[in-house]
């Protein structure tokens, strides 16, 4: 999958709604390849409402709106696309259900952390395509390099099937997990803190995506995986 990375922000800051009570707050979240984790806060959004959403449309092509329930993003231009939270983040799990609304499934969607409202783009990408790839990515300047490059994996629901994809960013540790099954593992630290997002990636054809879901969990780490 060769995608050129476009430079433009489409500007759809989430204001997400914040669970004041909530009982997944009292209880450890276990990642699988990381260890049990302390949720500090949970954010949850539907799209059931519009009224704290800054909605975005361009003549370029590019449109990022809440339409029926869900944040729909589309665009006709090679490359990415990105929409990105209000609250920065350091150690997160980001999660959201995203479902393809066209027939191109060479196309990719996906899940950003750490990513830097000030350049545009640079965050960890972890990203999924309807023919059965992943990949995370990281965005530096006008590139966006792999760091775990496009490989396969059966726990992706193919064609126009649902997928909820899972990223982690806790210190150094950047892992994905796709319908609970845990996919990559790796390392970088070249981001330590930033913002959430959405993001789509366009290759020869248009990408049209919904998400919906959409769960931040602020973590410590409480108790590593012992190695085997």
């Amino acid at each position: 999958m060769n995608l050129n990375r476009t430079r433009f922000l489409a500007a759809a800051c989430i204001a997400l709604l914040f669970v004041i009570a909530n009982p997944l707050l009292a209880e450890p979240l276990l990642l699988p390849g990381l260890g049990v984790v302390e949720v500090d806060n949970l954010q949850i959004v539907t799209f059931e409402s519009g009224d704290d959403w800054e909605e975005y449309s361009s003549p370029n092509g590019v449109d990022l709106s809440i339409e029926n329930g869900v944040y729909r993003a589309y665009t006709a231009n090679p490359g990415y696309v990105w929409g990105l939270n209000d609250v920065e983040h350091t150690d997160v799990v980001v999660e959201a259900e995203v479902t393809p609304l066209t027939i191109y499934t060479e196309n990719g969607a996906g899940v950003m952390c750490r990513a830097d409202t000030r350049n545009n783009g640079d965050g960890y990408y972890f990203m999924i395509n309807a023919n059965g790839y992943f990949s995370i990515r990281m965005g530096q300047g006008n590139d966006i390099p792999a760091l775990v490059d496009w490989r396969r994996s059966s726990a992706i629901n193919t064609g126009l099937d649902r997928n909820v994809i899972r990223a982690v960013c806790l210190g150094n540790e950047l892992a994905m997990y796709i319908n609970g099954e845990l996919v990559a593992l790796v390392r970088d630290s070249t981001y330590s803190s930033g913002f959430a997002g959405l993001a789509i990636a366009a290759g020869s054809n248009s990408v049209d995506m919904a998400f919906d879901n959409v769960t931040l969990y602020d973590i410590t780490l409480r108790t590593p995986t012992t190695p085997a």
